[in-house]
């Protein structure tokens, strides 16, 4: 090989090899740009909301996810992404029932939602609080989480959401730690058809409202996944 045909092989590898590293310095730098945005929407959305209807998040769910504590609304933080995500896509399509909601998530993009989600999935509460239930109910509440009930073909929770309830990422929501009321009246929403899911609904169908506060209670009085 010639010194020229070495000299100009040379700098054609050398040419590739800058593009390659630049075009990966700039992807890098291109996607912390775009996670730095994405959070400073979601942080905007959940303490003012935007001007096309969806109101802030933090009027229910709070700004460390951990709602106000009557149980009415979820807490949501440390909650997956994905599955935040999809609830709210639910929510805005109508496959998902909730006045207040679906009016929410309706005024948002897709690109908010996502946002919005992943400004939950990365928050903790502040002041996680660790709440004592009725130890009969919480004692049957945790057979039936963990065993399962076998007369009325009940399966165990923890077979879906995990070791304690603590959830399946990315689609399966952790338990432990959620508000029992908020448990309760979702098994009455699977029970009634008007959340819709073909796993939960058998579960509903089958579980009494008696299960259903006893296995509410268990999961209340455990803390969140993310303060063990």
């Amino acid at each position: 090989m010639t010194r020229l045909a070495y000299m100009r092989n040379y700098a054609i590898l050398f040419a590739a090899i800058t593009a390659v590293f630049g075009f990966r310095l700039a992807t890098g730098t291109e996607t912390a740009i775009a996670a730095t945005n994405s959070a400073q929407v979601g942080a905007q959305l959940v303490s003012a909301g935007n001007k096309k209807g969806a109101i802030a998040c933090a009027r229910c769910h709070g700004y460390d996810g951990a709602s106000d504590g009557s149980g009415a609304f979820p807490t949501l933080a440390g909650q997956s992404a994905y599955y935040l995500t999809a609830q709210l896509r639910n929510f805005a399509s109508g496959d998902r029932q909730n006045a207040l909601m679906s009016s929410i998530a309706k005024g948002l993009t897709d690109e908010e939602m996502q946002s919005v989600a992943q400004y939950y999935a990365a928050a903790r509460p502040t002041l996680p609080v660790k709440r004592q239930g009725q130890p009969d109910l919480v004692a049957r509440g945790q057979y039936i989480a963990t065993e399962g009930n076998l007369p009325n073909r009940v399966q165990a929770c923890i077979s879906c959401h995990g070791p304690n309830g603590n959830g399946e990422p990315p689609a399966i929501p952790y338990l432990s730690g959620q508000y029992k009321h908020y448990i309760q009246v979702q098994l009455l929403t699977f029970k009634k058809g008007y959340r819709k899911d073909v796993q939960m609904g058998n579960v509903g169908h089958r579980v009494s409202d008696e299960q259903a506060a006893a296995v509410a209670s268990y999961f209340d009085q455990l803390p969140l996944p993310n303060n063990q």
